[in-house]
């Protein structure tokens, strides 16, 4: 996190900059900046240093890396974890457009209202097994903590 959010934009797709053992530097700044625009992360520098950033735009320069690399699937563990308000709410739409977009999004939260909020299939675990799966608007925060307090593994 101490290098410039060109640079942890940019790591995972490096091999695409790659020019016989020389980086293009211009098109991995463009590249970044264009990933990181598209999620409007702030400020719009590709040299800030990411540790100086929100946790929000933090949040939103691995999706950034992610997006940048082609990825077609986004694991998000526990993505509004120390976010402000206002970041999870811009976090929330980034999220729910990639997945309109078409993206596959598996969205892991101990937060019931994110999770029923951005999820359109929810499974309930509890101690490691599934104990309840349906769509998101079938289920409440009460049903869900009922579910993990209670609920027995489905088979």
């Amino acid at each position: 996190m101490t290098e410039s959010v060109t640079r942890n934009v940019s790591v995972s797709s490096l091999s695409r900059f790659a020019r016989v053992g020389w980086i293009d530097r211009g098109g991995e700044r463009r590249a970044a900046q264009q990933a990181t625009r598209e999620l409007s992360l702030r400020p719009d520098n590709p040299d800030t240093p990411v540790r100086t950033l929100s946790g929000g735009n933090q949040q939103k320069a691995v999706l950034a890396r992610w997006l940048l690399r082609g990825c077609r699937v986004l694991l998000l563990d526990e993505p509004t974890r120390g976010v402000d308000v206002g970041a999870r709410a811009e976090l929330y739409a980034v999220i729910r457009r990639l997945a309109d977009e078409g993206l596959a999004v598996l969205l892991v939260s101990s937060e019931v209202p994110e999770v029923l909020g951005l999820a359109d299939r929810v499974l309930v675990l509890r101690e490691g097994h599934v104990v309840h799966a349906a769509p998101a608007q079938e289920l409440d925060e009460h049903r869900v903590l009922d579910l993990v307090m209670e609920g027995s593994p489905t088979p």
